[in-house]
């Protein structure tokens, strides 16, 4: 890989940027702004529109990753990244001429599934690309670019479905993709793929794990719905399958998650950890302040996205930086400053007065600087601790690692401790965004809220010490 050239290198990683760009921005756009829209213009019940359409695009994230990690790994990464943009690319296409709800719902299906190649594609090829040494640079331009796709979405997303529509969200969405796919014609030939493996495929292991992570995925999405309990059977098929999955890894030559990853190589082990525990303990918080400034402080949802910006310019400016820093002194010790200051972050939103905007922001920009520091250089720590030939199966456990605690965990746990708090009558006009002005309730959601923090804290200053773990 170091025979590329240096403009051959800056092709690639603006290939693979672009194609990390593209999941948090079509995820985010999907879920919060098209939706009313959506409702409105396929005169669609609600259940179709906020919860199916961005939900059968974010399934196959946590679910399919890792095993198209290990797929791209076996054979080849360029052609599986490829094969990515061209599902990516037949989504949003059909999306954008959806007659129906339910053929958007098929497009955002076909989204995901791209997402779930591109997403975890774009970390392996950039670390087979880019040497030690510049590998954690690389890594945290791609991170700009996740966090500049989380940041502009509410923004563009909402200028694009105003004024042109929501259709023109999916057409600019697929020239890009096109765009993309172009550039990776040129950028991603020669020198670059890897040649294809001849090892058997673990198909029952991608089986049992597929069913494994969907089935806990499923119970999270519809417990979080209808209660804890009237799904509890989804849990027990994921936790049965998970084991079964294990005994089956420890088994064969050429497992499809070679677990040896998490018990023999510290650096692994603990990167994913602290990735979790990161993810689950800040993922929640722009939910939680974005319903927080609209519904209790009466803020729009533009001056409330205005406030919650602060956090990922921070996020997104930083981790170049964090990135070039990683390179040098260390991954673990950079990651560990990060969670750190996230970790000081929520102890601020809970000793300051949060009703006044201003201590919020000041919070909020810790919050991000704190991100910026950690994401870069914790991916550079998991991907230097793998040999080349696991560059896909380690960035698909990293982005599962990602996906389930963000986008599951955080956002079931955060929600649950607040309907515990508030009630479900309340909590049902709270995420209607319906502004509220009885103390009672505003001090339920307070005294929930801080339930959340304090959590989120604790598990921030966990994540410093497994960031700072190492092979003895």
């Amino acid at each position: 890989m170091n025979r590329l050239s240096s403009g051959r290198k800056w092709l690639v990683l603006f290939t693979t940027s672009l194609a990390a760009f593209q999941t948090p921005y079509n995820s985010t756009v999907l879920s919060f702004i098209t939706p009313p829209v959506l409702g409105k213009y396929f005169h669609a019940p609600p259940l179709m529109v906020l919860i199916y359409v961005p939900i059968v695009y974010l399934i196959p994230l946590p679910t399919l990753m890792i095993t198209l990690g290990r797929l791209s790994d076996i054979y080849g990464r360029v052609r599986m990244f490829k094969l990515g943009f061209v599902l990516f690319l037949t989504g949003s296409l059909f999306g954008s001429l959806a007659p129906n709800i339910y053929a958007l719902i098929i497009a955002s299906l076909l989204m995901g599934f791209g997402s779930s190649i591109l997403s975890p594609g774009s970390a392996a090829i950039v670390s087979q690309v880019f040497p030690e040494g510049e590998r954690g640079f690389a890594l945290g331009i791609n991170a700009m670019a996740v966090y500049l796709g989380l940041t502009s979405a509410p923004f563009f997303g909402g200028l694009i479905t105003q004024f042109l529509g929501w259709r023109f969200v999916l057409i600019i969405t697929t020239v890009l993709t096109v765009v993309g796919l172009i550039v990776s014609q040129f950028s991603m030939r020669g020198g670059i793929e890897l040649p294809r493996r001849a090892i058997r495929v673990d198909y029952l292991g991608a089986i049992t794990f597929t069913v494994s992570i969907l089935s806990i995925v499923m119970y999270l999405i519809l417990s979080a719905i209808s209660g804890w309990l009237y799904y509890l059977y989804l849990l027990v098929i994921g936790l049965v399958s998970l084991f079964i999955f294990i005994l089956i890894e420890r088994r064969i030559n050429n497992p499809m998650l070679d677990l040896n990853l998490f018990t023999g190589n510290v650096s692994f082990m603990a990167g994913n950890i602290t990735a979790l525990l990161n993810y689950v303990s800040t993922y929640s918080v722009p939910f939680l302040f974005s319903l927080y400034l609209q519904v209790f402080l009466g803020y729009n949802p533009f001056i409330a996205g205005l406030i919650l910006v602060s956090e990922p310019v921070f996020m997104a400016a930083l981790s170049p930086v964090s990135g070039r820093l990683s390179d040098r002194y260390g991954s673990r010790e950079i990651a560990a400053l990060g969670m750190g200051l996230i970790g000081v972050a929520f102890v601020l939103l809970l000793l300051l007065n949060i009703r006044y905007v201003i201590y919020i922001v000041l919070s909020l920009m810790v919050l991000g600087i704190g991100f910026g520091f950690f994401s870069a250089p914790n991916t550079n720590s998991v991907m230097s601790s793998v040999t080349a030939d696991k560059y896909g199966v380690a960035s698909g456990v990293l982005g599962t690692m990602r996906f389930m605690g963000g986008q599951l965990l955080s956002i079931t746990v955060a929600s649950a401790i607040l309907v515990s708090y508030m009630g479900k009558y309340a909590s049902l006009y709270l995420f209607t965004g319906v502004m509220m002005g009885n103390l009672v309730v505003y001090q339920s959601f307070i005294d929930g809220l801080r339930i959340v923090l304090v959590i989120a804290a604790v598990l921030s200053f966990i994540g410093v010490y497994t960031s700072l773990l190492r092979e003895k």
